[in-house]
């Protein structure tokens, strides 16, 4: 038995288990925090450099287009025919949606694909706008189409169709006339002659154009403010982004659904640890007090049996006693009663020595009719008393079982039978047979029956309803039973009786 000592030091180590525990799982929940905020990071940096990437084409596509444009100009008039059809060309790539040139005013000059959704208000000042199906970027590079001279700057190239040269001004010179001036001209000393291009840079050679011969300021103003190509845009398909940030994602998911998955694994291993910790000190404990119970059985056993020999002379001085006839009537009555309570005290400390033996069955072949009919000869006594009428039905069986102990079941069951029952009684002893190579012994009768709030109580030992019975009758039937292995169950009939069902004995053959 577990000392008052053993009980205060674990009930001192039953909260360090707790705050043990505690830690433990903390720790684990902790470890699944720090997983989630680094996944939700490292996708975080996937989706950054993926929008990079695609920013990075938009790049490319931006410097090549700017060198389309730089190509196509000339004295910065840019056809428009040649122009959209370069970029009819560039928009077949898949992630290219559309391409749209722009004016100042944020008008759109020339375009190419699916149409352009451009927001008034000017030219748009956000470099990348985002939304779910593209990306729009903004004028990502310079332009490098502008072109300056000595004279004037002009950074605005112009689209424009081709257009029929009107008849010049009167007082505008032709291009042959400009010409003829440009050959005229000669150096003023042979210094200048000599002296090699960009030796002096203040002095550049002027560049007579600034604008078409056949377009007057005014028009080339006009045109510089409805034409003049300032930036671009163009839309990007982010289906790769998507489905590269959607994969992340879901492989971010797995990563998590794995971390908990492992964490949960870890703390329910940690509980079956901590239950199977606790388990087995219950089971040392248990292993402990049954030992105990079972030395305080033996010792129990050995105080009845040396008890009995005491009562046995108890007994028989009370008898020689009783039959002395020099002694009084009442004398040799009170003799008598000693006698009956010496067979009564002797009788339960009978009983408690065979259910406190060790039920060791040693299987041989056993005739039921020969066991049964020796049960009914030792209790005839009994069944002449209530004139009980004892019948046995069924085919003679041998089955494997220890005779001895299967006697001593069928006499408990018989007796409680015979003591259920009233005067003229019906008591019957059932054998059976089933195609499985069993057999099975009911004891059936009609006497009082069993309280239904007695059906489990009635294998425990001591628990009895008669006056003079000990209670270890059907607790030495279980244990036999159960020790060779076989079932036994009640249950009522008709109106008050009880049948007693032994089953799973095991069957040899048929007596002959």
């Amino acid at each position: 038995m577990p000392s008052s000592t053993d009980i205060a030091h674990e009930g001192s180590g039953a909260p360090k288990n707790v705050n043990r525990r505690l830690k433990i799982h903390i720790s684990l929940a902790l470890i699944f925090v720090f997983m989630c905020v680094w996944q939700v990071i490292e996708h975080s940096r996937v989706k950054a450099k993926a929008r990079d990437a695609l920013l990075g084409r938009a790049r490319d596509i931006s410097t090549s287009l700017s060198v389309v444009i730089r190509s196509m100009s000339r004295f910065g008039i840019i056809p428009q025919d040649r122009l959209e059809s370069a970029l009819g060309e560039l928009v077949k790539s898949r992630e290219l949606r559309n391409v749209a040139l722009l004016n100042n005013a944020g008008n759109i000059v020339a375009s190419a694909g699916e149409p352009v959704k451009i927001s008034s208000g000017g030219f748009p000042k956000q470099k990348a706008v985002w939304s779910y199906d593209y990306v729009m970027v903004t004028n990502i590079v310079d332009l490098g189409v502008g072109f300056n001279d000595m004279i004037s700057t002009h950074t605005t190239p112009i689209v424009m169709k081709r257009p029929e040269r009107p008849p010049h001004p009167p007082d505008f010179p032709t291009s042959r006339t400009l010409a003829q001036n440009l050959r005229r001209r000669r150096p003023d000393t042979d210094d200048d002659r000599r002296r090699p291009r960009g030796m002096d840079e203040n002095r550049r050679r002027p560049h007579s154009f600034r604008r078409p011969p056949w377009l007057s300021e005014q028009q080339f103003k006009e045109l510089q403010e409805k034409q003049g190509l300032h930036g671009f845009v163009l839309e990007m398909r982010n289906d790769a982004f998507r489905a590269e940030t959607s994969r992340d994602f879901w492989l971010r998911i797995g990563i998590l659904a794995i971390t908990l998955i492992a964490v949960l694994g870890v703390a329910a291993a940690w509980h079956s640890l901590g239950k199977s910790e606790e388990l087995r000190i219950y089971l040392v404990k248990a292993q402990e007090l049954n030992r105990h119970l079972r030395e305080l059985n033996v010792a129990a056993a050995g105080l009845a049996h040396e008890t009995r020999n005491p009562l046995n002379l108890v007994r028989g001085q009370a008898q020689i006693i009783s039959r002395d006839q020099s002694l009084s009537s009442e004398v040799r009555k009170q003799s008598l009663s000693i006698v009956e309570e010496v067979d009564r005290v002797t009788n339960r400390l009978s009983e408690f020595i065979n259910y406190s033996k060790p039920a060791l069955p040693r299987p041989v072949p056993v005739k039921l009719p020969v066991v049964i009919n020796d049960v009914e000869r030792t209790l005839s006594a009994d069944i002449q008393d209530k004139s009980i009428k004892f019948q046995i039905l069924g085919p003679e069986l041998i089955v494997e079982a220890d005779e001895g102990l299967l006697r001593q079941v069928l006499f408990n069951l018989v007796l409680n039978a015979i003591q259920a029952v009233d005067v003229g009684g019906d008591i019957e002893v059932i054998v059976e047979s089933s195609g499985s190579g069993e057999a099975s012994i009911s004891v059936k009768d009609n006497g009082c029956g069993i309280a239904p709030e007695n059906y489990e109580n009635i294998y425990r030992p001591y628990f009895t309803t008669h006056e003079s019975g000990t209670g270890l009758g059907l607790a030495v039937v279980r244990r036999i039973v159960q020790s060779h292995g076989w079932e036994i169950s009640h249950r009522p009939v008709g109106e008050k009786g009880t049948i007693f069902i032994l089953s799973k004995l095991k069957l040899i053959r048929t007596a002959d």
